[in-house]
């Protein structure tokens, strides 16, 4: 499959995957992003023309999640986000096209969140736009630290590393050997995640909460009782936007 690449058409913003393999043209909305789905020979035209078809669908479906978004909604106005709680100033703007871009000003970290001007669902764009900076900004720490841990611990990598968003839990893992993340830790401080990232190693060789399993972990991060303290005392709080 190709990497996917985004296009504009009429009111909205799409991303194209094209594969060898796919034999027919699938559309994809979630968290009001538009994803279609092509065979590698089908003519972009061709393709764009099938789709104006599909606009009152594609926009009664990003109606449909817009209404249906959780309390993570940010409001269109200058605040902060918590990055490794650490405060990161968000701007809000109108470019030639949809993307985001950290900067420093000023001795402060600011995010620029930028939409383009053909965008006319702006509230849940710019929500995508931000959980996507937090996202990269998790997964490169999350993999770096997972390599380093692995390496200490003589650990085979694990399969897979994904990002979701929980209410109950900060991460977890499978008999696949795929750990799966919190996307509320990258509000944490690194050493919260470092202790998430090597309690989901050590459930790769005990997948369970054995008296060996809490070892292994202790073995790795030592102060593991008082980060499980600092989680139940402020995971309930944690956020990405401070006033």
């Amino acid at each position: 499959m190709t990497v996917g690449q985004l296009q504009e058409l009429g009111l909205f913003e799409y991303t194209l995957k094209r594969s060898r393999r796919r034999k027919t043209v699938a559309i994809k909305v979630q968290q009001q992003n538009v994803t279609v789905y092509a065979p590698v020979g089908v003519a972009k035209k061709e393709l764009e023309s099938w789709l104006l078809s599909k606009t009152d669908w594609i926009n009664a479906q990003i109606n449909k999640q817009s209404q249906m978004l959780d309390t993570r909604q940010y409001p269109l106005q200058d605040n902060r986000v918590l990055v490794f709680s650490q405060p990161v100033k968000l701007v809000y703007g109108v470019s030639s096209r949809s993307a985001w871009q950290l900067v420093k000003k000023q001795q402060e970290n600011v995010l620029q969140l930028n939409l383009s001007g053909r965008v006319k669902h702006q509230q849940p764009m710019y929500q995508t736009l931000l959980e996507s900076f937090l996202h990269e900004q998790l997964e490169n720490y999350i993999e770096m630290r997972v390599h380093a841990y692995c390496l200490k611990m003589a650990e085979a990598l694990p399969s897979s590393i994904r990002i979701h968003t929980y209410k109950r839990r900060w991460g977890s893992c499978n008999r696949r050997r795929e750990l799966t993340f919190n996307l509320l830790l990258v509000s944490a401080p690194q050493t919260i995640i470092d202790y998430v990232i090597v309690h989901e190693l050590a459930h790769l060789k005990y997948l369970n909460h054995s008296a060996a399993f809490w070892q292994r972990v202790s073995e790795f991060y030592p102060d593991y009782k008082q980060a499980t303290k600092w989680l139940k005392q402020h995971g309930a709080s944690l956020q990405w936007v401070v006033e």
